[in-house]
């Protein structure tokens, strides 16, 4: 696995201890799904919301508008990914991201333009109601990027698929199918299953180092039985 380094650090760092405090208590009513993609987070949470009447959070759905907020300043590599996108074409853009570059790059790339969407997503969860727990599922809530956001470490859980799962998912989801679009669609398929599974190495690695519940998917449990590790695990 690359040596990806663990995004928050500098954030967090720079936060004072205050505006830390302040923040984890504006966010002590959210409970944190992460995980890599095909990791099953957002089934979880909406089975999770629908037998508990509860809100979800989808970082994936807010990907555009999360582009369009970002700043030099507060977002620097997201920033710069926007304003890159917008020079190119979609057939440009498919060459470019998933058939020419290397994969630890698309994966360290991909790692530290969702680490800065975080914020962008702390915005959003602080301008809903707060009466309620509030379901946050994403693949950008990494371990050491959510840590300074936390009262207590139950708030957070993560799901990583083994990879026999994720290949399968992948492809039940047809998640490459723009690879016959491209130059090289089998270097597509396998760019974007081998970025993922370097994702979810380093949510599994990051989560052990920092003490964190990690549920490995596999497909031995269904997805009701996941869930209610998961209810138990937030106290619900």
């Amino acid at each position: 696995m690359p040596p990806f380094p663990l995004a928050a650090d500098d954030e967090s760092a720079s936060v004072a201890p205050q505006q830390q405090r302040t923040l984890q208590s504006a966010l002590c009513h959210v409970r944190w799904i992460g995980g890599p993609p095909d990791a099953g987070k957002s089934t979880v949470a909406d089975t999770l919301a629908h037998t508990y009447a509860l809100p979800v959070y989808h970082f994936d759905r807010r990907e555009m508008d999360h582009l369009a907020r970002a700043t030099p300043t507060r977002h620097p590599h997201l920033y710069a990914l926007q304003a890159h996108l917008a020079t190119l074409d979609e057939q440009e853009w498919l060459e470019e991201n998933w058939v020419r570059r290397p994969v630890a790059e698309m994966a360290a790339d991909a790692i530290v333009c969702w680490s800065e969407r975080v914020d962008l997503a702390v915005e959003d969860l602080l301008s809903m109601p707060q009466d309620r727990l509030i379901i946050a599922e994403g693949p950008g809530f990494f371990p050491a990027v959510i840590v300074p956001l936390l009262s207590t470490p139950q708030q957070a859980i993560f799901l990583a698929p083994s990879e026999a799962f994720k290949r399968a998912s992948h492809e039940r989801r047809a998640k490459s199918a723009a690879r016959h679009r491209t130059s090289d669609p089998k270097r597509y398929l396998r760019n974007h299953i081998e970025r993922d599974l370097l994702i979810a190495d380093y949510y599994i690695q990051t989560a052990h180092e920092l003490g964190f519940t990690l549920i490995v998917v596999d497909g031995s449990q269904s997805v009701e039985q996941i869930a209610a590790e998961v209810a138990t695990h937030f106290g619900l």
